[in-house]
């Protein structure tokens, strides 16, 4: 066996491993009616690993995209019609602000904000959280402001 014929080997076993790893999610998803098809899960891997290459991020593992998949399973502005689009969308989002914010924010804070703005602030408007979300967690990260700032912000507004 050549090389090629290794690697090729090795990156099917890969892709399987993270569909079965997504798939294991329904679990969660479907106490809120929703569902991962394998179709489902192969362009969420599709789409991660795009996201990574264009961020030029590496990640050994999905925790942070099942992660998102469990918030985002929990959020009323999440129907099966979008279920697949929002994930991605957040995925590439969360990525962003990771490369922006030069990895000072941890994942989790990250993850909470842009769920925040999502949920409370945008109402499940992936556009708004792409354009002013992005640009206001960024800039509060540039001129030392807590993330929590942006909470209490919007809050009081």
């Amino acid at each position: 066996m050549n090389l090629p014929e290794i690697f090729n080997s090795l990156s099917k076993l890969q892709e399987s491993n993270s569909i079965n790893e997504i798939s294991k999610l329904n679990d969660d998803l479907k106490i809120h009616d929703l569902a991962l098809s394998v179709k489902d899960a192969k362009d969420i891997i599709r789409t991660r690993n795009n996201a990574l290459k264009a961020q030029g991020r590496i990640e050994l593992n999905l925790d942070v995209m099942k992660s998102i998949i469990k918030e985002l399973g929990k959020s009323s502005y999440v129907n099966q019609d979008n279920l697949v689009e929002t994930i991605s969308d957040m995925y590439e989002v969360f990525h962003y602000v990771k490369n922006s914010t030069s990895d000072f924010l941890c994942d989790d804070e990250i993850l909470k904000t842009i769920m925040f703005f999502y949920n409370t602030v945008y109402g499940g408007s992936m556009e708004l959280i792409k354009g002013k979300g992005i640009s206001k967690i960024v800039d509060n990260f540039r001129n030392g402001k807590d993330v929590n700032n942006i909470k209490e912000e919007e809050d009081n507004k």
